[in-house]
């Protein structure tokens, strides 16, 4: 694991943890909805239309995830600090 002392690595670590934990909870917020409509798909009042849109929200925080989880663990384990937060 990189050792991080310097209070700029502290903040990013700070940033790239929010960043994770925000991630977590948009995935969970669309893993509800997802499974919202997948238990109404029964009652033929969802439109294609809708289950495209909750698809693609359910998609778009699965990557959202990835990134952040990506993102954190390249940080801790090898101190690589992403472009947008250096400096």
């Amino acid at each position: 694991m990189a050792v991080h002392s310097s209070d700029a690595d502290h903040r990013v670590h700070k940033l790239l943890d929010e960043e994770f934990h925000a991630a977590i909870a948009r995935r969970d917020e669309a893993s509800i909805r997802f499974d919202e409509m997948r238990k109404n798909l029964h009652s033929h009042t969802i439109g294609t239309q809708v289950i495209a849109e909750v698809f693609r929200e359910y998609s778009a925080a699965l990557s959202a995830l990835s990134r952040a989880a990506l993102r954190v663990t390249n940080f801790e384990v090898s101190g690589v600090i992403p472009e947008d937060l250096k400096g």
